[in-house]
C-alpha cells in the first residue's frame, strides 16, 4: 500500500469534516473508534469479532450495550457525531502509551501536554523513533487487512509532528487545514472546555486559554514551514472558507493537485455535501466577550503566523473572512 495521506491542521478547522467526507470515498481506509481503542492488533478484532458473533445468538446483549453507549457520548459529546463505530483521529492509539497530547483532554495539566506542542522539538529522537515505529505497525497490520485501499488519517495534534512522520512515512502526503483565527481560537476553547465539563468539573468555564494559543500559534506555522518544500501532489494547504463554502470544488482541486482518482460515484457524493453545506451552522454557543476574546485583537495576535500562507491563496482573495455576529 501506497503511504499514508495526512490530514493536520488546529483543531476546529474543518479536520473531521474533510476526513469523513474522504472517507465515503471507496479509495480510502482509517481505523474506527473500536479498532483504536480496543483492537489495535489483528487478533484483538478477530477476538472481538467472535465474541459478537457468540452475543448475537443470545439476544445481541453486547451490540444493545454499544448502542447505549454510543447515544450517551453523543449526548455527552455534541460537538460531531461520535461512537465506536465512527472513523476518529488515530493519534489516540496513543492512549495505550500514554504520550499524545490527547492526554490534556483528560489530564488538563500544561506541564503534562506541553511537550506534545512542540513534538518534534522536544520529544527526543529515540523516543520518537519508538512511538511512531509503534504507530505504522499498528497501520501496517490495518493495511493486511485493506491491501487495495490508501490508509486517511486526520489529526490536529499530528501538526507538531510533520517531521517524525516523514522519517516514517517518506512518501506520505499532508493536507494541512487552515482557518482565520477569529474563528478557529474561540471555536477551541469551545472545545476544549466541552471535554474537560464531560470529564470533570473545571472551576473555570474556559480554562487554559493560553496553552490553547500556545499550541494554536505553533501548529499554525511549523507544519507550513517543514512542508512547503514539498511538490503540490504530496503537499497541499486547504482554507476552512474554501471547503465549507464549496466541498466539491475543493475536494476536486485536492484530487487533482494530488494526482488522486475520483469516481464517479464520490463526485455525486461531493455534489450532495455542497448542497447540504450551504446549511452549515457552527456548533455552540459562546461568547468571546466571557472568554476574554475579541476578534480584532485575535486577527492582530495571529496576523505573523499567516503571513507564511500569503502565497497559497489565489488573488483576489484574503485569508482572514468576515464572522457573522
Amino acid at each position: 500500500s501506497p503511504d499514508p495521506i495526512f490530514i493536520i491542521g488546529n483543531y476546529r478547522s474543518g479536520s473531521t469534516f474533510l476526513h469523513r467526507l474522504l472517507l465515503r470515498d471507496e479509495q480510502f481506509t482509517c481505523l474506527k473508534a473500536w479498532e483504536i481503542y480496543f483492537a489495535p492488533a489483528l487478533f484483538h478484532r478477530s477476538l472481538i469479532r467472535s465474541i459478537l458473533k457468540v452475543s448475537k445468538l443470545v439476544g445481541s446483549p453486547i451490540q444493545k450495550a454499544v448502542a447505549s453507549f454510543d447515544g450517551m457520548m453523543n449526548e455527552i459529546y455534541t460537538m460531531h457525531k461520535t461512537g465506536l463505530y465512527t472513523y476518529e483521529q488515530d493519534s489516540q492509539l496513543f492512549y495505550h502509551t500514554w504520550s499524545s497530547y490527547n492526554i490534556f483532554a483528560v489530564s488538563p495539566f500544561p506541564e503534562l501536554a506541553r511537550r506534545y506542542i512542540y513534538y518534534d522539538q522536544d520529544v527526543p529522537h529515540l523516543e520518537r523513533k519508538k512511538q511512531f515505529g509503534y504507530y505504522k505497525e499498528v497501520l501496517n497490520r490495518h493495511m493486511y487487512l485493506h491491501p487495495d485501499q490508501r490508509y486517511l488519517a486526520k489529526n490536529p495534534d499530528f501538526s507538531p509532528v510533520v517531521e517524525t512522520l516523514l522519517e516514517t512515512f517518506p512518501n506520505a502526503k499532508f493536507i494541512n487545514l487552515v482557518r482565520p483565527p477569529e474563528q478557529m481560537i474561540p471555536s477551541s476553547i469551545n472545545l476544549w472546555a466541552h471535554n474537560w465539563r464531560a470529564y470533570g468539573t473545571p472551576e473555570e468555564e474556559f480554562p487554559q486559554i493560553d496553552v490553547i494559543k500556545e499550541h494554536a500559534s505553533h501548529w499554525y506555522c511549523y507544519p507550513h514551514q517543514v512542508l512547503a518544500d514539498l511538490p503540490p501532489d504530496r503537499y497541499q494547504v486547504v482554507f476552512f472558507e474554501n471547503l465549507v463554502g464549496d466541498p466539491e470544488a475543493e475536494v476536486n482541486r485536492i484530487y487533482k493537485q494530488m494526482g488522486l482518482e475520483l469516481s464517479d460515484e464520490f463526485q455525486s457524493i461531493l455534489n450532495d455535501v455542497t448542497v447540504e453545506s450551504r446549511n452549515y451552522t457552527e456548533f455552540g454557543n459562546y461568547s468571546l466577550e466571557r472568554m476574554g476574546l475579541d476578534i480584532e485583537s485575535l486577527k492582530r495576535e495571529f496576523a505573523p503566523e499567516l503571513k507564511i500562507y500569503q502565497n497559497n491563496v489565489p488573488k483576489g482573495e484574503k485569508i482572514a473572512v468576515k464572522v457573522k455576529g
